[in-house]
Order: structure tokens, then sequence, then C-alpha cells
């Protein structure tokens, strides 16, 4: 997640986006992994959630200009790239390196975010990826790196 310096006004602009989306696809009648993804990643975001958000954003946005989170990502973005190269092999392989990857970054992640924004903050970023990952990454089991 990336949360640009403009603070809570962001999440203003995310959510009436989410809304925007969420009126688009009122009228789709089908299983929609795509749908129930994004669905998962903002509902919570843009509904109860969202005073917490905007209340931490500028943390959040501190935490990515901070050398040690830039490494995090990196290391995530590597990972990542590198998972997208077992997605030919197999499915299963793919999301297994996938979620390997969410489990390296959030280990790395966790403590900086904890340290700087406090245990609020990473408990809505657990959430977040609790129920995000839920949809898109069933199997993922990611307890031990999220608590």
């Amino acid at each position: 997640m990336q949360f640009p310096l403009q603070g809570g006004h962001v999440f203003n602009q995310l959510c009436s986006i989410y809304t925007d989306f969420k009126n688009c696809v009122s009228s789709v009648r089908c299983d929609s992994l795509s749908i129930d993804a994004v669905q998962a990643s903002y509902s919570y975001m843009c509904g109860s959630g969202q005073p917490l958000f905007q209340k931490h954003a500028g943390c959040f946005a501190e935490v990515e200009a901070q050398k040690e989170y830039i490494s995090c990502k990196i290391a995530a973005t590597q990972a990542i790239s590198e998972a997208q190269g077992a997605k030919g092999a197999s499915t299963e392989a793919y999301l297994t390196e996938m979620c390997r990857a969410m489990d390296g970054y959030l280990r790395c992640s966790h403590p900086i975010i904890l340290e700087k924004c406090g245990t609020d903050a990473w408990t809505l970023v657990s959430t977040v990826t609790r129920d995000s990952l839920g949809v898109t990454m069933p199997n993922c089991d990611m307890h031990s790196a999220l608590f």
C-alpha cells in the first residue's frame, strides 16, 4: 500500500473512486474474484475503518519515505517478480511464492510501522491485508506475520 503525503485527503478521493466502482459493478451478477478482491480491500478502509486510516495517513506517508521500509518494499517487489516467473509452471507454485512474498513483506514492515505509527496503525494494516488476502489467496496463512 502506498500513502501519499496528502494525509487523510487521499482517502476521501480513494473512497469516492471506490463508491463509483461499487455503483459501476452493482448490476454484475456473477462470481468475480476481481470484484470480490476490490470490495475486500476497500470496504473496511472506506467504511468503519476510514476515520482511523485518515488519522494514520500522515504517519504511513512518513514510513514510506524511510530507508528501512523502502528496503522491505524492494525485497517484496523482487519476490513478487520471482513469483511471476513461477506462474507459468503452475498456479499453485505461483500462489505459494506470492504468499511467501507477502509474508516476507509483512514481517519486514511490521516492526517499522509498529514503532513509527503504533499498534492501531498496524491493526489497520493487518485488517486490510487479512481481508484482501482472504479473497485472493485464501490458503495463504499470514497469521504469524500479522500478529
